[in-house]
């Protein structure tokens, strides 16, 4: 998919001399998240509050997800997101451990079993939390699961509830009460428990940096990579912090126009243009800006000119935002799908740069990427009521002499420009380019073919299911930039020996591979890694994972007995010696 992108992004017809090779910004090369090795790049989804809210379903997540699946999933999106609403009233109604019970009528076969349904789709399941231990927990006096503490144990009345949307009554914990951090890691185990990939968590604000830090250290005690998301509306003050201890965080508030009969409107989307100039600083591998979701595909019910949805687009790729779709699937629009699924804008969005704003005046805007090879993505936006001409000049981002300009929406050529770029736009129209300096080549001005200069990234989260007595189903997720996959396995034996990774598979081009020479033996175990390859080469290997988990029963305890015998003979060896020795004496 990245070589798709990368392609049409720079394949153009009048580009440099000779077979000159552009060093493409993969995100392997970066340092992602200091606490949990995710967000190298924006992550990509769909989100259920948007247009579903208080109605979420087992049902209407299903379909959500065949959807993702069906039309979104080829272009890189990953995740699908169950917000708020899928639980009880937690006021009265806790599991035996103070934690949220999901409502079984509307998720009747439970969390575990939705999230398999999504990852069968090769997709990411997401939900979401907010800070504090609920009222039913403390008015029960529920057990803290794995210790001896108790909901009283760690709550602090004496500080206001924390900010919920829903029931309302999440109360402050007191984390420098034994069991605090507890309670909250056994909540993260529930959730790695469900297959959970990403986690939203609401309502933070700067005091709840305790609480924050004390999610971080639990998610990443599960062992499961999960991805943590903050909202909303953070301060930038805490930029930092936010980044230490997240892959993502609500530079705003919500985009919805609530109380209107639309999603959003020109009003709630044109705010995040002063917080993508405030914020970019602070955006790049490992945590990310989020200006909330992408409303542009229902229509009418968006409550956005088409040329408003292309900007709203435009301005999340360029800055590289969280890029998460909020509309109804169920009822795209095709004018809305071409937005969400153009390669060029998305390869924007993934290109681990976040834009820059290069000028504002009373009606226009003008934001920018400098791309590692020397070339520029750029927007200009017209935001006043009328008509009028948008300009850039190539000497504002040091750029000397002329450049080549490609329009990333249309994906035309357009011609070289010598000083700089301008274009008429209608109110709150845009116009997104990418821009080579002919500086790059000598400026001289003949075709040349490109050449991607990097391996794809290891492939992550691998699972190993048993399918029968004689097969086992390897599942990883996709990888940008890889066209194809290779398996290793090796054979662990009952005792834990084992040999090394031998092929078994290769240019497998879904995530996933049935092993079918992988016969159940009592005690052993088969070990697989995956690669991912592309013309360049073959990534690293992906984290291991196994099958059919060696027993204590009938690994350990063979492995006991054997060295047990060995000191016995040894011991008896010994005495016997002595007692010859003795006897000769």
């Amino acid at each position: 998919m990245l070589k798709k992108i990368i392609t049409t992004l720079l394949s153009f017809s009048f580009l440099l001399c000779g077979n000159f090779p552009v060093s493409i910004f993969y995100m392997e090369e970066a340092k992602a998240s200091s606490f949990n090795s995710l967000g190298d790049r924006p992550f990509m989804g769909w989100s259920s509050w948007s247009s579903i809210r208080k109605k979420p379903t087992e049902q209407n997540i299903k379909d959500a997800a065949d959807v993702m699946a069906a039309k979104f999933k080829s272009h890189g999106y990953q995740y699908v997101n169950l917000d708020d609403y899928y639980m009880l009233d937690w006021t009265t109604t806790v599991d035996k451990y103070g934690r949220w019970v999901v409502d079984p009528k509307k998720f009747p076969s439970g969390m575990k079993a939705l999230g398999d349904y999504i990852h069968h789709k090769g997709l990411k399941f997401g939900l979401y939390v907010t800070l504090g231990i609920p009222q039913g927990a403390v008015d029960q006096n529920t057990p803290i699961e794995g210790t001896l503490y108790h909901a009283k144990d760690i709550v602090d009345l004496r500080k206001g509830q924390k900010v919920n949307f829903n029931f309302k009554n999440m109360y402050a914990i007191d984390f420098s009460k034994p069991g605090a951090q507890e309670y909250i890691d056994s909540w993260a185990q529930l959730f790695a428990s469900y297959g959970v990939d990403y986690l939203k968590i609401d309502g933070v604000r700067n005091q709840d940096i305790q609480d924050v830090e004390a999610w971080a250290k639990a998610l990443k005690k599960t062992g499961r990579p999960i991805h943590v998301e903050l909202s909303n509306n953070l301060d930038i003050k805490h930029a930092s912090t936010w980044k230490e201890l997240s892959n993502g965080w609500r530079t705003d508030h919500d985009v919805e126009a609530y109380g209107k009969p639309t999603l959003t409107n020109w009003k709630k989307v044109s705010r995040r243009f002063d917080d993508a100039a405030e914020w970019h600083k602070h955006a790049g591998p490992g945590g990310w800006n989020d200006f909330d979701s992408l409303n542009v595909a229902n229509g009418g019910k968006d409550g956005l000119t088409e040329e408003e949805k292309r900007s709203y687009v435009s301005l999340w790729a360029i800055a590289s935002s969280q890029f998460v779709i909020g509309n109804d699937l169920t009822k795209l629009d095709d004018y809305g799908i071409s937005l969400l699924t153009n390669d060029e804008i998305i390869g924007a969005n993934q290109s681990g740069v976040a834009g820059k704003r290069l000028y504002k005046t009373a009606a226009s805007q003008v934001f920018y990427q400098k791309l590692p090879d020397g070339s520029y993505n750029i927007v200009l936006f017209n935001t006043g009521p009328s008509s009028q001409n948008a300009s850039v000049k190539w000497a504002d981002l040091g750029v000397e002499g002329s450049a080549m300009v490609h329009d990333m929406w249309s994906h035309q050529d357009l011609s070289s420009m010598d000083s700089g770029f301008t274009t008429e736009l209608s109110s709150h129209a845009s116009r997104m380019v990418h821009v080579i300096p002919t500086s790059l080549s000598g400026n001289r001005y003949t075709p040349y073919d490109v050449k991607i200069s990097s391996v794809p990234a290891a492939p992550d989260w691998v699972m190993v299911d048993r399918k029968d007595q004689n097969s086992v189903t390897i599942t990883w997720n996709p990888v940008y930039g890889a066209e194809s996959y290779t398996v290793y396995r090796k054979t662990i034996n009952r005792f834990g020996f084992s040999s090394g990774y031998t092929l078994i598979a290769a240019n497998l081009t879904e995530p996933n591979f049935e092993d079918k020479t992988a016969t159940f033996r009592a005690g052993g175990s088969y070990s697989y890694v995956v690669t991912g390859k592309n013309a360049i080469g073959e990534s690293a290997k992906s984290p291991k994972a196994q099958s059919d988990s060696q027993s204590f029963v009938l690994v350990a305890i063979p492995m006991m007995l054997f060295f047990t015998v060995i000191i016995l003979l040894k011991l008896f060896s010994t005495i016997r010696d002595k007692y010859q020795l003795y006897r000769t004496a």
